[in-house]
């Protein structure tokens, strides 16, 4: 019988995610920086040495923080990740970027290709390849799906006869991928930083909704059993739409509930199923074991983020 464990780490605007199948493990994101000591602490908790691959949805610091870290401790295999090429028109923060910024993030970016290859990790560019924007991999007997692999920023900023040619406008969030897991009747949806936005510009329009569109029609599905939030659960990310469309039984937000009230993450959610489970990553960290059954198990444990802030 198929089985994973997913461990949601106790993050908060950060996403470190570790998945584990019969002694196989790999990271969808890897968490701020400041993450690490938490991160490496429940690595070595767990006796994992071998990690078979990251994935990385997209390269703002919240998810690519700790991958140098864990590269260089640790024996990863393979990278996947998309280029990046320094496009962006707002930071992480959602401010304006400008030249400083963008150069700090092309130093990250090559420290990162430079542990990988220090250490043999192979680097994978999802977004040289093209199979109807879906790259599989195998990870032991279970598909991990990764939706929107093209690199639609650099697209828009390279099409001569486009209106943004040479425009660095928008947010890396745009160029973030979408995970699917599939487990007998059971689907699991790692949102990244997948955006709803409502934005003019047609290439970019409601992706969370078109990604989860595109993964129903490929799998004959109407439900998200597990859903790991967009972006963090923040404003507009959790549309009445996209809530109504996913259904979730599970929703896990990294980030702390007492933000979440701001939003309409938790009403829409609930509207949708007014049985769903919603999982914040303030005061515990998470471990979800699916086979044809959901069970997870709550681990307190105060995010360092709450407890730098307290000090």
């Amino acid at each position: 019988m198929k089985n994973i464990k997913i461990h949601f780490l106790n993050t908060i605007w950060s996403d470190a995610i570790l998945l584990e199948n019969n002694n196989h493990y790999g990271f969808v994101d890897t968490g701020s920086l400041f993450y690490y000591p938490m991160v490496d602490k429940h690595l070595k908790d767990s006796n994992i040495k071998n990690i078979e691959f990251i994935i990385l949805t997209h390269f703002h610091s919240d998810h690519y923080g700790n991958i140098v870290n864990i590269v260089n401790d640790y024996n990863v295999k393979k990278l996947y990740l998309k280029h990046y090429y320094g496009l962006d028109g707002t930071t992480s923060s959602g401010f304006e970027s400008n030249e400083e910024y963008i150069k700090n993030e092309f130093i990250k970016y090559d420290d990162v290709i430079e542990a990988c290859k220090a250490n043999n990790t192979k680097i994978v560019f999802v977004d040289e390849y093209d199979d109807n924007d879906i790259y599989t991999i195998k990870f032991n007997d279970v598909d991990i799906e990764l939706y929107d692999i093209k690199n639609t920023l650099y697209e828009l900023y390279s099409d001569i006869n486009g209106l943004y040619y040479n425009q660095k406008r928008f947010n890396e969030n745009f160029n973030s991928m979408g995970v699917f897991i599939k487990i007998g009747n059971n689907n699991i949806f790692l949102g990244g930083d997948v955006t709803c936005s409502k934005t003019d510009v047609v290439e970019l329009q409601d992706l969370s909704i078109k990604m989860i569109n595109n993964i129903y029609k490929k799998h004959n599905i109407n439900q998200i059993d597990v859903y790991k939030s967009c972006h963090h659960g923040g404003g507009g990310t959790n549309t009445k739409e996209l809530c109504n469309l996913m259904k979730a039984k599970y929703c896990i937000i990294t980030n702390t509930a007492r933000w979440l009230d701001n939003w309409d993450t938790y009403k829409n959610l609930k509207n949708a199923n007014d049985n769903v489970v919603i999982l914040p990553t303030d005061y515990q960290k998470y471990c979800f074991e699916i086979t044809e059954t959901i069970n997870y198990k709550e681990i307190k444990e105060e995010s360092l983020f709450i407890t730098l802030n307290k000090n």
